[in-house]
């Protein structure tokens, strides 16, 4: 007891012993974490197809596709896009709020799910972090635009809307290369539950 008095002049319990907590709460824990989940799956996983998302297995019982899924990657590429997309939106918003980054991730989840189980998918694989992350794009646009009402956030959705557009239109990814085919119609989806967080919590 006496030692900490002498070495901080306070007692215990004070603010100054309570900046430890206070950075741990600043720091990107969940989206960092969750770069070490899709990084040590990719590169630790010897058979990736049991992981990617797979409709006709996951009715016959192997439910955890519909989460690991989306967790996998195909290439390194695809690794380190849909890595650097999460680390920026998924820090964006978490520093925000943890209880939203999990609302945003569950939401994206289930919403390019429903898409993928659903007859118009027509998929044999699915595997990627990009349709999840078109709702963390989406809600961290609204955060930013109702924090600065700033031009250039609107631009930025803009930009965000017609990419998705002319993906699902040409049927190809306009920013990243994998070798897999593209499936854009997951980036739509993911803006809907983007969308559904929004009205959800406003």
């Amino acid at each position: 007891m006496r030692s900490v008095m002498k070495l901080t002049g306070q007692l215990p319990g004070c603010p100054v012993l309570r900046v430890p907590c206070m950075l741990i709460r600043q720091l990107p824990i969940l989206t960092t974490s969750l770069l070490v989940t899709i990084t040590g799956l990719f590169f630790l996983t010897p058979d990736p197809t049991r992981l990617y998302f797979h409709a006709g297995h996951i009715t016959t019982g192997e439910s955890w596709r519909i989460i690991s899924g989306h967790f996998m990657h195909s290439d390194p590429s695809h690794l380190f896009w849909n890595g650097l997309g999460l680390a920026v939106l998924g820090t964006l918003i978490e520093l925000r709020s943890r209880s939203l980054f999990w609302l945003v991730l569950t939401a994206g989840i289930a919403s390019v799910s429903l898409l993928l189980l659903s007859p118009f998918a027509q998929l044999q694989y699915y595997c990627g972090l990009s349709g999840v992350l078109n709702t963390f794009l989406l809600v961290a646009i609204w955060l930013e635009w109702k924090a600065t009402r700033s031009w250039l956030v609107a631009a930025v959705a803009c930009g965000s809307l017609a990419k998705v557009v002319a993906e699902v239109s040409l049927d190809v990814s306009l920013l990243t290369h994998m070798s897999w085919p593209p499936y854009a119609w997951s980036h739509a989806a993911g803006l809907l539950g983007g969308l559904t967080v929004v009205l959800w919590t406003e």
